[in-house]
């Protein structure tokens, strides 16, 4: 049989990207003997990551230097100019009165910390890395989404068109139809009304995006107390809520170990979040951030899934965060 000129184009192109991305990780110190990036269909986005060869439980599959986060810290010493730039921006996003407070008793003008502003600042600094070509252009211009919410903030038609808006409602509720219509409007809502802050008070001060922001809002990870990043190849582990690796941060590395023996050719998982209740139910708010977050749907049936997880895992699991 003869396969379609625009399939072939189109898995040549994906291998394209994946050769590129694999060799950028060595280049820039990012440790993976055990796994790579690969679009196939055997993974459950179409992208993902894969073992390499057999991988024992307790191994360190892969392991990022921090160096390599997109984090403010390491934006503001790759872009000082624009770091001065987005510290103009925090000051503007205070109210004059707020401001003029601060000053009559002596304090900080801004007493806001790093985390309040991670969006917008690690969306600006993404934006910069691929117009200068920095070495993070490689996995920045690689982003991709196309679950209902990114394309609606792709469209930008949602300012003024309500119906576009109920379209991806529809879309959501098609995905997840055990989770309450309103609750995803509300939590949809939420995230428009930050993209208005947002574009109110960078449009047109530092390099801006609202699909960038939108983009980079689903990839990033709080990595500690206060500092929330995006980790290149974590960024590209899909979800499962029965994960077969873990990260923890070891001497200036994000590692990802192994919960159990992962055989060659696996797609590495971790659980992005979890949707239970105290007691142990489906909780739908939990659902609902998970929905638009990630575009990930879930069910009360999900649950059953979350409670198989073997007890050797979670000794490993217990074993690796002490």
């Amino acid at each position: 049989m003869k396969l379609p000129l625009a399939y072939i184009a189109s898995s040549l192109l994906s291998s394209t990207k994946d050769l590129a991305f694999n060799s950028w990780c060595a280049e820039v110190g990012i440790v993976c003997p055990n796994a790579e990036v690969r679009t196939t269909p055997a993974s459950v986005a179409g992208r993902g990551v894969f073992t390499t060869s057999d991988v024992s439980e307790g191994d360190v599959v892969l392991s990022i230097p921090y160096y390599c986060a997109l984090t403010q810290e390491n934006g503001r010493q790759y872009f000082p100019d624009l770091g001065s730039k987005l510290n103009s921006c925090r000051k503007k996003t205070q109210s004059p009165i707020r401001r003029l407070w601060n000053q009559i008793i002596g304090k900080n003008d801004n007493p806001l910390v790093d985390d309040d502003f991670w969006q917008a600042e690690l969306t600006a600094y993404a934006i910069e890395a691929i117009e200068t070509n920095h070495p993070w252009a490689e996995w920045i211009s690689q982003w991709f989404r196309e679950d209902p919410y990114q394309q609606l903030v792709n469209t930008a038609t949602w300012k003024f068109d309500s119906e576009v808006l109920n379209g991806t409602l529809d879309d959501f509720s098609s995905m997840a139809p055990d989770i309450s219509k309103y609750k995803v409007n509300a939590a949809v809502g939420i995230r428009l009304a930050e993209l208005y802050k947002y574009a109110k008070n960078y449009q047109n001060k530092v390099p801006f995006s609202e699909s960038t922001y939108a983009l980079l809002t689903s990839r990033a990870i709080g990595i500690s107390d206060g500092i929330t990043a995006c980790l290149p190849m974590h960024d590209m582990i899909n979800h499962n809520f029965n994960p077969n690796v873990v990260m923890q941060f070891n001497e200036g590395f994000f590692e990802f170990v192994a919960l159990r023996d992962i055989p060659k050719d696996s797609e590495l998982f971790l659980s992005y979040m979890d949707i239970t209740d105290d007691e142990g139910q489906w909780d739908e708010d939990k659902a609902t951030w998970m929905l638009v977050q990630w575009g990930i749907p879930t069910s009360p049936c999900d649950v059953e899934v979350i409670s198989t997880q073997h007890d050797d895992e979670v000794t490993v699991r217990e074993n690796i965060v002490q």
